[in-house]
């Protein structure tokens, strides 16, 4: 998940001078339009990843296409043209915009305000701004959770590794989340905690290593979560040679297309398609802004992907706990930190 702040770059050139000059005029005559005729979305990579962008990509282009708009994405801007791309979007006459990286949050907010274009970010309450700043939270760990208990009835070594790319709140929500359902089936089992690097995100070679080490330990379940990271994690699952099975269970997206080697357990998935959809109705009922959208189990915006490599009497322990979350019988205390993720694991 993309979810880190980029570094501070001057990267303007000289041809952007006219672009902004002819934005700073075209702000002037813009005014809100009552209802979304055209949704614009921005992400930092490709949408071919199998994971935050291609979600977010896939879901802004169907809730578009739901709310009969039409559809313009930018993608792979990475973090130092944010601006520049947010407002072509604007000026190219999108008015609802997808910022699709915690990254974009605080210019994302600053221009919609400026041109009065209703733009939703991700993670940050604060920015919420009537008419048209909302935002995404997730409470990802309850997938997690089902994540767990999967893994707790695969397991043969009695060891299972949660890998993340990167010091990402999201991922230490899912990594807590992973550990409770684990042992709420098994209380013994050894977990093996691992981290790629504090922004490893993207370093498809690191997670590789990392995941070769996790399973060196003798690790068969691996829980990861990484963004391009998770092309390495797959890698080094599928070419595992440690004299057992080993199965990786994902986040936010689906890699079963590209799983050779039949390794690729499940995932917990994250759906913005239906918050997309209600935000774009909120913003034609004129109550946009006036709150955040959360993913979660009882919206769907959180969800555990079912294969066929998991057994019927696993899903439907996994399909009982589903039904407690949502009931509110079982409480899954959020962790923000490696540490509060420690005292979980023991």
């Amino acid at each position: 998940m993309h979810i880190r702040l980029p570094g501070a770059r001057v990267s303007l050139v000289v041809a952007a001078v006219g672009f902004f000059a002819a934005s700073v005029a075209y702000a002037a005559a813009t005014v809100q339009t009552g209802k979304v005729t055209k949704v614009g979305f921005a992400s930092p990579a490709k949408a071919s990843d199998f994971g935050w962008n291609q979600q977010g990509y896939n879901a802004a282009k169907a809730a578009a296409a739901s709310a009969g708009a039409k559809f313009q994405a930018i993608t792979n801007i990475g973090y130092d043209k944010t601006d520049v791309i947010l407002r072509q979007l604007i000026k190219g006459g999108s008015n609802f915009v997808v910022a699709h990286a915690s990254g974009y949050d605080t210019i994302a907010t600053r221009l919609a305000r400026k041109y009065k274009v209703p733009m939703i970010t991700y993670d940050v309450p604060t920015n919420l701004t009537k008419g048209y700043v909302s935002y995404i939270t997730t409470s990802s760990q309850e997938g997690a959770y089902l994540a767990g208990i999967l893994a707790a009835k695969m397991t043969k070594t009695h060891k299972v590794g949660i890998i993340i790319s990167a010091a990402d709140d999201n991922w230490y929500k899912m990594s807590g989340g992973f550990a409770v359902g684990f042992r709420s089936v098994d209380k013994t089992s050894k977990i093996v905690f691992a981290t790629v690097s504090p922004t490893g995100y993207d370093d498809a070679a690191g997670g590789k290593r990392v995941a070769d080490s996790v399973m060196a330990q003798g690790a068969d379940v691996l829980f990861t979560m990484g963004d391009n990271a998770s092309f390495g994690y797959l890698q080094a699952i599928g070419s595992a040679n440690v004299g057992h099975k080993v199965w990786m269970i994902g986040d936010i997206g689906d890699m079963t297309p590209i799983d050779k080697h039949h390794v690729f357990l499940s995932s917990v998935l994250w759906s913005f398609t239906g918050t997309y959809n209600q935000a774009i109705k909120d913003i034609n009922g004129g109550t946009y802004g006036t709150h955040g959208y959360n993913l979660s189990l009882a919206n769907s915006g959180i969800s555990l992907l079912h294969t066929k490599y998991i057994s019927a009497a696993a899903w439907a322990a996994i399909t009982k706990a589903k039904a407690q979350i949502m009931a509110g019988a079982i409480k899954i205390p959020v962790t923000h930190n490696a540490g509060a993720v420690q005292k979980l694991i023991k």
